[in-house]
């Protein structure tokens, strides 16, 4: 099951606003809460339920949720704000942070490109510590704003 634009999650506690992208692992979707502010639901991939290690892949999910809910206090790590399930998918409700990425800013300056780099791996080092392998390194350049969940 493939979420879709305008379902509600959570008997209207959230609402899914489109698919932002998939992995080898699971699904994102941006959403908004009650609220209307966005946020962030990753998913395990929905084909992943009938394979023969799909208990182990959800117990991974969830602690990876556990794990990354501890490092929260860190400005460049996304808040994780709770585990849901929606029927029989799991989904891991996130702060969403509009951004742009680095990429796409072409050549920065020395020091520019210093300071991301610091902030990124501050990041890896907190996550790290906790336990998590990030395989999935995706530079964002991003003005923090304060959204209540």
């Amino acid at each position: 099951m493939v979420w879709v634009s305008g379902q509600q999650l959570q008997d209207g506690k959230y609402t899914i606003e489109n698919k932002l992208g998939h992995g080898g692992f699971g699904i994102t979707y941006l959403a908004k809460n009650k609220k209307g502010n966005p946020v962030v639901i990753k998913t395990l991939k929905d084909t992943d339920v009938d394979s023969n290690d799909f208990d182990k892949c959800l117990q991974d999910f969830i602690n990876e949720a556990i794990k990354l809910a501890k490092c929260s206090h860190h400005p460049h790590i996304v808040k994780v704000y709770e585990c849901i399930k929606e029927g029989d998918i799991w989904g891991m409700v996130m702060e969403y942070i509009e951004g742009e990425e680095l990429g796409n800013l072409g050549i920065l300056s020395e020091s520019q490109a210093l300071l991301y780099i610091q902030q990124i791996g501050e990041a890896l080092t907190i996550v790290h510590n906790n336990g998590l392998l990030h395989r999935d390194v995706i530079p964002f350049l991003y003005e923090a704003a304060q959204n209540d969940s």
